[in-house]
């Protein structure tokens, strides 16, 4: 009797030394698995966040391929422009000249009047005396006076046609200048808008490659968090095998100790069946573990053109709209336009791409002459319609005045 009982003592010390060993391993096990669950929300909190950066950089990307590409229009009209103020400059160049000749003709022509009427005066009745006396007759001596008479005519009208032409030289030299003055004045709005562009651009390009540093800290962490999670699984499956190492030595050596015992094999099976039931379930709970307009063309074309030409004189404002109080050259054809329901894009640059494209020589009253960063509306007979600068306003004015890059149909 005192034997089976140290016997059973020895059973159930052993057993509870495997229960409380497999109590503190489940507790590491959950301390663990409670240390990846944090490691995995944090891994997926970071890939969130690779997501948004990816997103903005896409964005971003975007942008900077927009703005590459409004810079490179820029650059072109820029570049047209330039080649534009120098055929100007040479056509000045050549009215000056032209003026200073006929300026020259008319002061020649005048000091040679002078001379005639100086030598007239001078003379006077002399010089009739030797005409009458010269003549061969009465009717001789009228065609000599006639003929006087005629040459004083002759240089009051060459005199006229020097002033006239030295007028026409002027005004055309004023044009050309006024025109000159136009494109510096259209050249240093590109310049700025380029120097605005490039600023934008160069903070984009900034702005992606802190994303870029931002994405590659984020992958970093990323791997970090991925790298802790292999560690802590593996850790995992090593306590795990241990556990059930010394669960089963532990389980073994109840048997044994249940064999030793002759008397008590109910008793002691008893508690072998409760240490089993114990490792069952330890098992189970390591498992589980994410002008005017000229005739042909169409009437709609025409009739565009007519309703544009009444706002001649109206103020240019740069990003207007307003028919009445003011637009810039592409808000002005947009609102022309709009008035026969007609829908074109608001820049200059996107109505001379947009549209049918037609020749110049096959141009309409009412089409849209694309200068390059610059638009009108036809009018015929090589005249334009269009919201010049802030100093001329809404005009008219000759449609080869710049270089034409398109002329675009909307109708």
């Amino acid at each position: 009797m005192k034997k089976r009982k140290i016997h059973s003592r020895a059973t159930a010390a052993i057993l509870a030394v495997c229960l409380c060993f497999s109590i503190q391993a489940s507790a590491t096990e959950a301390d663990l698995k409670k240390q990846q669950k944090e490691t995995q929300r944090q891994l997926d909190e970071i890939n969130s966040q690779m997501k948004t950066i990816e997103s903005q950089q896409k964005a971003v990307l975007a942008e900077i391929d927009s703005l590459g590409s409004e810079l490179m229009e820029l650059v072109m009209n820029l570049e047209i422009l330039a080649g534009d103020l120098e055929l100007k400059q040479e056509e000045l160049e050549q009215a000056e000249a032209d003026y200073e000749a006929a300026k020259k003709r008319e002061e020649e022509q005048y000091e040679a009047m002078k001379l005639r009427i100086q030598y007239i005066y001078e003379e006077g009745e002399a010089d009739y005396l030797t005409m009458f006396l010269e003549a061969s007759s009465f009717a001789d001596f009228l065609n000599r006076q006639e003929y006087a008479n005629e040459i004083h005519k002759q240089d009051r009208e060459m005199l006229t046609a020097y002033q006239e032409t030295k007028a026409q030289v002027a005004e055309l030299r004023d044009q050309l200048e006024q025109e000159k003055l136009e494109l510096e004045t259209l050249q240093a709005e590109y310049e700025e808008e380029k120097a605005s562009v490039e600023s934008t651009l160069a903070q984009k390009k900034a702005q992606e490659a802190d994303y870029e540093n931002q994405l590659a800290n984020a992958q970093a962490k990323a791997r970090e968090y991925k790298n802790k999670i292999k560690e802590q699984t593996a850790q995992l499956k090593k306590l795990e095998a241990e556990r059930r190492k010394k669960e089963a030595a532990a389980a073994a050596a109840a048997a044994a100790a249940n064999n030793s015992n002759n008397g008590a094999t109910g008793t002691i099976t008893g508690g072998a069946g409760s240490a089993g039931n114990s490792d069952s379930g330890g098992s189970g709970s390591s498992g589980g573990g994410g002008g005017s307009v000229s005739g042909g063309g169409s009437s709609t074309g025409s009739a565009i053109a007519n309703f544009a030409l009444q706002y001649v004189g109206r103020p240019y404002v740069s990003g207007g709209t307003s028919l009445t109080n003011g637009a810039d050259c592409s808000g002005f054809t947009q609102a022309v336009y709009r008035n026969f329901g007609i829908s074109i894009p608001r820049t200059s640059d996107a109505q001379g791409h947009a549209g049918r494209e037609v020749s110049y020589s096959e141009a309409q009253a009412g089409d849209i002459i694309y200068y390059g960063g610059h638009v009108g509306i036809y009018l015929g007979g090589g005249r334009i319609v269009h919201a010049s600068t802030p100093a001329t306003g809404i005009k008219t004015e000759n449609a080869l005045y710049r270089s034409i890059r398109s002329v675009r149909r909307y109708y």
